[in-house]
C-alpha cells in the first residue's frame, strides 16, 4: 500500500469544484429540474402552489433557496445518499460557489458519514469521482491566471 506524497495530496485538497449550468445545458440536462428536486420537504407545499409545480422558477432562485434554507436541514445531507449526490448537495449548500475538495471532505465527514460507516473516500479517489462527473454538471474550477507585470 502506498501513501500519497503530501504535495500531491495537497493538490487534490486544494482543487475546487462547482456546478456548471453550461455543462448541463450542453448535455441537454436541466439545472432547473435538478435543483427543483433538491428542495426540502417544507418547500414542497408552496412549490405545488406555483404555476407548473415550480418548474417555471429560475434555477438561480432554487439555488438561493437551497443554500439559504433547504441545506440547513439535518435531512439535506444524510448517510443514505449516494456519494455523488451528497457532493452535489455540498456544492449547492455553498450557493454553487467554488468549493475545495478539502471542504467537501470535511462536510461529508460531518454530515454524510455516520456511526455505522465513518468512511469517506480518500482525496485522490474522491477527486477522480468528482472530476469525472457526467450527471450533476460538476466541474473543476481553475483559478484565474495571475496578472502579468
Amino acid at each position: 500500500m502506498t501513501t500519497e506524497a503530501p504535495d500531491k495530496a495537497e493538490r487534490y485538497l486544494s482543487s475546487t469544484f462547482a456546478v456548471s449550468p453550461a455543462k448541463l445545458e450542453g448535455q441537454g440536462r436541466s439545472l432547473n429540474l435538478l435543483l427543483l428536486h433538491r428542495r426540502c420537504a417544507s418547500c414542497w407545499g408552496s412549490l405545488m402552489q406555483e404555476a407548473a409545480g415550480g418548474l417555471e422558477i429560475p434555477w438561480e432562485d432554487h439555488l438561493e433557496k437551497i443554500a439559504g434554507h433547504c441545506s440547513k436541514s439535518k435531512e439535506y445531507i444524510t448517510s443514505g445518499l449516494p456519494i455523488m449526490e451528497a457532493v452535489f448537495r455540498v456544492i449547492l449548500s455553498a450557493g454553487n460557489e467554488a468549493v475545495s475538495l478539502e471542504q467537501i471532505i470535511e462536510t461529508l465527514q460531518e454530515r454524510w458519514s455516520d456511526s455505522a460507516n465513518h468512511w469517506v473516500p480518500p482525496p485522490p479517489k474522491l477527486y477522480r469521482m468528482v472530476s469525472r462527473d457526467v450527471f450533476y454538471g460538476i466541474g473543476e474550477v481553475t483559478p484565474p491566471a495571475a496578472p502579468q507585470a
